[in-house]
């Protein structure tokens, strides 16, 4: 009887037991299922993440490389090149500016250019002597122009018995005196207040050049943090320029800001030009120092804005680093260091002048 009875409770049982097996399997099988969910979770976040970082890390690759470079440059490491590749400056309507830089000085060095459409005669400069800033940094200036007819142009920089180090092209658009009505599209990007922030420039200056060919380029100053700061010139102005060859055939309209701003008015690395104009086309632009408080400046702006040559243009396109009109930003810039009276020369005394 006992027996029976014990086997009649485990067929009751049995249900039971299976029941606990379905549910031992059902929860192993969900703990997989979430353990490989957290796992494909993490690798997907590990992927994600690197995709997203990608052009981050480039960039910082890139910074690497450029202090590297300078580094070796300036214990002697490197041979006889170019530190600095050429960038173009407008200097006025018809002329150029190309400013390069070497570790070594150079025999005869000449700036030579032509039109490219034509078989037209090569112009050539007259030997320039470098700057010599120390016994690594040489920099070289030479004139392009005058240029009197739209067009691509290639200039090639040669030294003694016409070696060429280096050559470029762009393309030009001066103003032709016997058809001053003449339009064109042109492409511009500007840039400003770059500084320290070599990343951030570095990151602007590559998405530039994907998108765009531009014809001239603005840089309203402060293309450094220190004026002095030999390296900071080479890595967080030239290379990033130069590494993505978007000033190699676009000219730079530059004006100088508060960072970099030379009071004894040398400006080895840009044009050494503290105000400006141009005709691009059907447009003037006026390029104005706001470091410099010099009644030559105001006298010069009241003829300029005065003159035939902007009051005939449909648009007229001032430059100028510091504003009339200031935003507050900062705190201890705004009041301590007086920032919000930076704009009150330009309101009381520049102003006035831009009737136009």
């Amino acid at each position: 009887m006992e027996n029976l009875d014990y086997y009649n409770a485990a067929i009751n049982e049995r249900p039971n037991i299976y029941k606990r097996v379905i549910h031992v399997l059902t929860f192993n099988t969900r703990r997989l299922l979430k353990r490989r969910f957290f796992i494909a979770l993490v690798f997907f976040l590990i992927i994600f993440q690197f995709l997203t970082m990608f052009q981050t890390y480039s960039v910082i690759i890139t910074n690497i490389k450029y202090k590297t470079r300078n580094y070796l440059y300036n214990h002697g490491w490197l041979p006889c090149s170019l530190r600095k590749e050429p960038i173009l400056y407008m200097i006025d309507t018809q002329k150029l500016m190309a400013v390069w830089e070497t570790n070594c000085i150079l025999d005869n060095v000449r700036i030579q250019w032509y039109e490219k459409s034509i078989d037209n005669e090569i112009n050539r400069s007259d030997i320039l002597e470098p700057i010599e800033i120390d016994n690594s940094h040489y920099v070289y200036k030479g004139i392009i122009g005058p240029i009197t007819s739209n067009g691509y142009y290639e200039f090639e920089i040669i030294h003694s018995l016409y070696t060429k180090i280096i050559s470029s092209y762009f393309q030009f658009f001066p103003s032709i005196p016997d058809d001053p009505n003449s339009t064109y599209p042109i492409q511009i990007i500007a840039f400003a207040d770059n500084q320290f922030g070599l990343s951030v420039f570095n990151r602007l200056v590559q998405s530039a050049s994907q998108k765009t060919s531009p014809n001239f380029i603005i840089h309203a100053g402060d293309g450094v943090q220190e004026y002095n700061n030999l390296q900071q010139w080479q890595t967080d102005f030239y290379d990033p320029l130069a590494n993505y060859k978007l000033t190699k055939h676009a000219p730079i309209i530059y004006a100088h800001g508060n960072h970099d701003f030379d009071p004894k008015n040398l400006y080895n690395y840009t044009t050494d030009t503290s105000w400006y104009s141009l005709t691009i086309a059907n447009t003037r632009w006026i390029v104005l120092d706001s470091n410099i408080d010099d009644i030559n400046q105001d006298l010069w702006l009241s003829n300029e804005l005065s003159s035939p040559e902007t009051q005939n243009k449909d648009f007229k396109i001032v430059i100028v680093h510091i504003p009339p009109f200031m935003e507050f930003w900062d705190p201890i810039a705004w009041n301590e260091k007086k920032e919000k009276h930076w704009g009150e020369f330009w309101t009381s005394t520049q102003l006035s002048t831009w009737t136009i």
